[in-house]
């Protein structure tokens, strides 16, 4: 590495004697106002961590599935990824609701995931999963999405309150 292609900090002068170019500080950040301070909504059972032990029971059955094998351990499995999604959508709902972040895709996932199981249930042919998919992930998305921006600028106008 040559000389001029490394930096130097704090105006240490050079071989020659010229002072370097201090290295750019990124513009401040500003203050935290009373919108953004307010953090995500609250949980309807207050202080209690439901969703976070929904995700830990969730992840040890995962786990514990794995470990046991077998048509048991399948349904352990299959059971603890169940009760980690249905916790981490619960928690994407009640942020989407509250116009905190938008988790639109991720709560239209849901409709699709349903469609999908029933075709399964059906006999449907798999060459009609990925458009069926994609066309109720879509129309699900649509309404979500624009509830989502509803409701962020009526919390941004104050009205939300």
């Amino acid at each position: 590495m040559g000389k001029r292609s490394r930096r130097r900090v704090g105006g240490a002068p050079t071989a020659k004697g010229q002072a370097s170019v201090d290295v750019k500080q990124p513009p401040a950040r500003p203050a935290p106002t009373a919108d953004s301070a307010k953090g995500p909504p609250a949980a309807p059972w207050g202080d209690l961590p439901i969703t976070e032990i929904a995700v830990l029971v969730g992840l040890v059955m995962t786990v514990g599935g794995f470990l046991v094998g077998g048509k048991t351990g399948t349904i352990v499995l299959v059971i603890g990824l169940l009760l980690a999604s249905l916790a981490g959508l619960e928690q994407a709902v009640r942020e989407h609701r509250a116009g905190y972040r938008s988790h639109a895709m991720v709560i239209a996932g849901l409709p699709a995931a349903v469609a999908i199981g029933g075709m399964v249930l059906l006999g449907a042919p798999r060459e009609a999963f990925p458009p069926v998919a994609v066309g109720v992930l879509i129309a699900a998305w649509i309404p979500l999405r624009a509830a989502y921006q509803r409701k962020a600028a009526d919390e941004e106008q104050g009205l939300g309150q």
